[in-house]
């Protein structure tokens, strides 16, 4: 299978939008901010332009005959050199070397075209496919045991962390 990852334009609003709504319905270890629910094609594709015309932030998507399957984000944390890393892949779609495939093109975006320092991210200590693929990535553990209530349970969580300057 051969997916197109490529930087999310502003056309491509309605797929992500819709990209979403799947990504939280297949998977529980994965968020989205409650307030994308709300916004309109129109809304999303001016917030892509503008995440686009930064040095701290990108969305970079999966495309597999047209449709999107995959997102990676990296968003600038404020008053910080870092960014937070989030990543996710349609459930259809999983152990096909995406999720690596989009982390990897975020860290080289990170290292090329971005004015952050460190990429970090949060898992949960049970997805252990994606504490592999970070790892495999280069990330390493910079926080461990810190916890986060997922649907009314607990759930252990590993902070990793990889330098990109």
């Amino acid at each position: 299978m051969e997916a197109e990852i490529k930087v999310a334009q502003p056309d491509d609003a309605e797929s992500l939008l819709n990209l979403m709504k799947k990504l939280v319905r297949e998977s529980d270890t994965f968020s989205v901010d409650p307030e994308i629910a709300q916004l309109s094609v129109k809304q999303e594709a001016r917030q892509l332009i503008m995440i686009n015309q930064t040095r701290g932030n990108i969305i970079i998507v999966a495309e597999y005959q047209h449709d999107l399957i995959g997102v990676v984000t990296v968003q600038r944390l404020s008053d910080s050199d870092d960014g937070e890393l989030g990543v996710a892949v349609r459930k259809p779609f999983w152990n096909f070397g995406l999720g690596k495939a989009l982390v990897r093109e975020a860290i080289r975006w990170g290292r090329i075209q971005s004015n952050l320092h460190s990429l970090l991210l949060i898992v949960e200590k049970r997805n252990h496919a994606a504490v592999h693929i970070y790892r495999e990535c280069g990330f390493k553990d910079h926080m461990k045991h810190r916890i986060i209530q997922s649907e009314g349970n607990y759930q252990s969580t590993i902070e990793m962390k990889i330098k990109v300057k």
